[in-house]
């Protein structure tokens, strides 16, 4: 494993599955999710779970991840003894770490049951406390948890939006269709793409095609997001990483590929540097000169041409975009 790939530290999720019972809790961690739990954890579901349904703090992701993120954290919960746990001074208002109250804004969650608004009383929370026995968590490391994941297709988007200097206007224009707002595109050319549930959505179907072949979701379409390294992500990724470079490159005062003072020769060392710069620019590490004279060679030098060096910076380009360090975290 690369030191850019994602290490998911949760050494008390264990053999958990994120799709189990009650009963299997119990058997594979130790520490049931009796229905008192689950009640606790429904009712403030629908207040926390926006903010908390992936990541090491995915409480509401599953009933294995509200019981060993949560319910089995004496930071947060302290078994018997609603005053000292961090939770409930949430709830009140009252927090003490970086966050005085959850969910955040102008009230707290006790504000919104006097108002009527959250259903579970903050007292129904304190009674559950009081009531839970001594919890157990279980200190060994998942050998099966994932350790990198793909970019999905929306993270594909706004990172080539931004390392190559283009945006929405460079492949579509606003335009209506039976008075709602559409993304028209600009040209079938540009490889354009974007999600069926964007705001504008792309009026020609291609564009959302493209966005699924990246492994991208769509309600309104009824697909689900990919997050494999399929052979479609692959195809689509190679053409779309190619024609938006060469797009990048043709873009008039665009200074994402070539800061100021930074030219576009086939002068060796100017190529080298800029290898060089990109390294850093699109994968977060800088290549060493032997790595850099390895892609000048193998990549740059078979692509250039005496009167246009485009090709080469474009396959170069793309290069980075296809890197498993690009595509992986």
């Amino acid at each position: 494993m690369n030191r850019y790939a994602l290490l998911l530290v949760l050494p008390w999720i264990v053999a958990c599955s994120s799709e189990v019972t009650p009963a299997t809790i119990l058997d594979q961690c130790g520490t049931p999710a009796t229905s008192e739990t689950l009640r606790v954890m429904e009712g403030l579901k629908p207040h926390c779970e926006g903010c908390h349904a992936q990541g090491t703090r995915g409480y509401f992701a599953s009933v294995a991840a509200f019981q060993n993120l949560l319910v089995s954290d004496s930071r947060l919960v302290k078994a018997g003894s609603p005053n000292d746990s961090e939770l409930v001074r949430l709830l009140e208002g009252r927090g003490t770490g970086a966050f005085k109250q959850m969910p955040i804004g102008q009230k707290s969650y006790a504000q919104l049951v006097s108002e009527g608004t959250a259903t579970l009383p903050v007292e129904a929370v304190r009674a559950w406390i009081q009531g839970l026995g001594a919890q157990q968590r279980d200190s060994r490391p998942n050998p099966d948890a994932p350790r990198i994941t793909r970019m999905s297709a929306d993270q594909v988007q706004r990172a080539l939006y931004q390392q190559l200097g283009l945006g929405y206007d460079d492949f579509f224009v606003n335009a209506k269709e039976f008075g709602f707002d559409m993304a028209e595109s600009r040209g079938e050319d540009h490889l354009p793409l974007q999600s069926p549930d964007a705001i504008p959505s792309p009026r020609q179907y291609i564009s959302g095609e493209r966005y699924h072949g990246l492994g991208g979701g769509s309600v309104m379409n009824q697909v689900s997001a990919d997050r494999t390294p399929a052979p479609t992500f692959a195809l689509t990724l190679t053409q779309v990483s190619q024609r938006w470079c060469r797009r990048a490159l043709a873009k008039p005062d665009n200074t994402a590929l070539f800061p100021k003072g930074a030219t576009r020769t086939a002068n060796p060392a100017d190529v080298k540097a800029t290898l060089k710069r990109w390294s850093l620019h699109f994968l977060g590490e800088r290549f060493t000169d032997t790595q850099v004279d390895e892609l000048y060679t193998d990549v740059f030098v078979p692509l250039v041409t005496p009167t246009d060096t485009e090709p080469a910076y474009v396959g170069v380009c793309s290069y980075f975009i296809r890197h498993p360090h690009w595509i992986f975290y």
